[in-house]
């Protein structure tokens, strides 16, 4: 019988009665607690002294980290379930592993490189993303970090064409993302970014023209108890590149580290600011938690890349020193942008700031937006220039599709707008009342499906065609193909979609909805992904006090993976 979430507390304690019945009453009140933070995204429990020491009294039920027991409690009085501690001890190991690996290059040869790739500034200032790449040059692992505009895209594909330069041999190259949404939107900046190298054609065509999920990579296929690529049949790559890494959570990230062998190099991208992932685990947020260069680094940085960042150089030095750069500067929100100042505001956690840029009426790309009860029809209209483009073809339809998009915190929100839309689209004799597909109908793919070929976020769009309605989704090599609905794993209709279903996307408008009551995910960093998601115009629908309270929240999720990478070694 499968277990639901909601019974799993319940048929845990039954199952511990079984195995160790003295033990299982004390351990019996912790379990939906666990339960609820691993749902909540915390890979552990916090405790208070008191309830750890009692906790482990219960053996064997409760056991210290490397014991074999189904529940693990660490020094810290941190609680996990065995599984995620296993995921977390073996992932930190892989990356420390990684992260001690320095590269042995003469500085003088990367900056050859590197001044080839990354011609000066006009301004003077120094490059940080040639630093990023110079730091690649030297370690086998990299995180990049960045908001959006930083350049982590251009950053990433300038730094693989030198890894590739300075090789001995031809390299086997990757790049993954943990959506088919975001390797897609990889796969055509990078195309962009490769035709336009300053490189011999021999290593243009060692860089990849497309990215894949990192599900498909590793052959993670559902039913399957373990991936196709594992610790002993890892993957044949010399480096991967992971974007939009900050949804990535721990048991996937665990499982690509654990198939990548030994001698590969490893490249994390993504905005350590942004949501994490659904999943229990915020691991690029624990990864970017410092920023730690050591003397001997700074010094080759200074001379491979022409500067090198301030660091307080400590001794000993934690493991993921020198191994995470951070891109600052934002080239798609100048300094009179006001969805920039908006985004920077939230981040900071300023709510007097963000409110004063809402109500600056001399900045056009930000302000508030209508009331919840004229969002619908709002919503309507602001869709007319897509449903005028459907009998353009899947190109013109999805370019309009993508000019805006309404987003909220609650899935009830989301659902209830898209309703209301389709309601006013069947009153309009757009949409017959006993049918539900229809010409424009928007969906968004909810459950992976390997055999169609189509992922969780995934966007279609249903045109008319000669065959009656098709369903177009985008494919990696930046065409479109089409699927008879009858086909399609499940699906929702998204005029409207939740923050976190927006990662990895970007529209021109964006309108965020805020909730109207208590939200138990609204928080700083769902604001500043909502808010991040527009190129050129961001409007809030909702009330300032809820706004304020967003900005002051803080979600933090408990993990021991900052402690174990980050503390210095002894």
């Amino acid at each position: 019988m499968a277990v639901t979430e909601a019974r799993l507390p319940e048929q845990l304690a039954g199952l511990f009665a079984r195995l160790a019945p003295e033990a299982a009453p004390t351990v019996a009140p912790y379990l939906a607690r666990l339960v609820s933070a691993n749902q909540a995204g915390h890979v552990c429990l916090a405790l208070p002294p008191a309830e750890a020491r009692r906790l482990a009294r219960a053996r064997p039920l409760v056991g210290q980290p490397g014991e074999a027991a189904p529940l693990i409690l660490d020094g810290a009085r941190r609680l996990y379930f065995a599984r995620h501690w296993r995921d977390e001890a073996t992932l930190a190991d892989r990356l420390a592993a990684l992260a001690a690996d320095t590269v042995p290059l003469a500085s003088e040869a990367a900056r050859r490189v590197l001044d080839a790739l990354f011609p000066p500034r006009a301004d003077g200032k120094p490059d940080r993303q040639k630093l990023a790449a110079a730091l690649a040059l030297r370690k086998r692992f990299t995180v990049i970090s960045g908001g959006p505009g930083t350049g982590k895209t251009t950053t990433v594909v300038r730094l693989m064409a030198a890894v590739a330069s300075l090789a001995p041999r031809p390299l086997a190259i990757a790049m993954a993302a943990p959506t088919g949404k975001a390797a897609a939107r990889l796969t055509e900046s990078v195309r962009l970014a490769r035709a336009a190298l300053p490189v011999p054609e021999e290593i243009r065509a060692q860089l990849p023209s497309s990215a894949q999920t990192l599900h498909r990579l590793i052959g993670l296929v559902p039913g399957q108890a373990a991936p196709r690529h594992h610790a002993g049949h890892p993957l044949p790559l010399d480096l991967l590149v992971v974007d939009e890494a900050s949804m990535v959570d721990l048991s996937l990230m665990s499982r690509t580290l654990a198939a990548l062998p030994p001698s590969a190099r490893l490249v994390l991208l993504g905005d350590r600011d942004q949501l994490a992932s659904v999943d229990a685990g915020a691991v690029l947020a624990d990864l970017c938690s410092e920023q730690i260069y050591g003397a001997d680094t700074l010094a080759w940085l200074q001379e491979a890349a022409g500067h090198a960042p301030f660091s307080a150089n400590l001794d000993p030095l934690p493991a993921l020193a020198d191994c995470v750069a951070l891109l600052t500067e934002s080239h798609r929100f100048g300094a009179d942008s006001g969805i920039g100042a908006l985004a920077r505001a939230v981040n900071g956690g300023n709510s007097r700031a963000a409110l004063s840029c809402l109500d600056d009426l001399f900045t056009p790309d930000i302000g508030w937006g209508p009331e919840r009860e004229a969002l619908a029809a709002e919503l309507l209209a602001r869709r007319e220039a897509y449903f005028a483009a459907l009998e353009q073809g899947p190109a013109v339809a999805f370019a309009a599709f993508g000019r805006f998009m309404l987003l909220a915190a609650e899935r009830r929100d989301v659902a209830a707008l898209n309703e209301a839309v389709e309601a006013r689209l069947a009153r309009a004799g757009r949409k017959r009342h006993d049918a539900d597909w229809y010409a424009g109908r928007p969906v968004m793919i909810r459950e992976n499906d390997y055999a169609v070929g189509l992922f969780n976020g995934d966007i279609g769009l249903a045109l008319p065609s000669p065959d009656g309605l098709r369903v177009w989704f985008p494919t990696a090599d930046g065409g479109y193909r089409a699927l008879a609905p009858g086909r399609l794993p499940p699906l929702d209709t998204v005029y409207a979609m939740t923050v976190h279903k927006s990662q990895g996307s970007e529209f021109d408008e964006v309108w965020m909805l805020l909730p109207g009551g208590d939200s138990q995910v609204l928080d700083r960093a769902l604001l500043y992904t909502a808010i991040t998601r527009a190129k050129r115009e961001f409007r809030l629908c909702g009330e300032p006090a809820t706004l304020s309270e967003a900005v002051g929240r803080v979600l933090p999720r408990h993990s021991g993976l900052a402690e174990r990478l980050w503390a210095t070694a002894g």
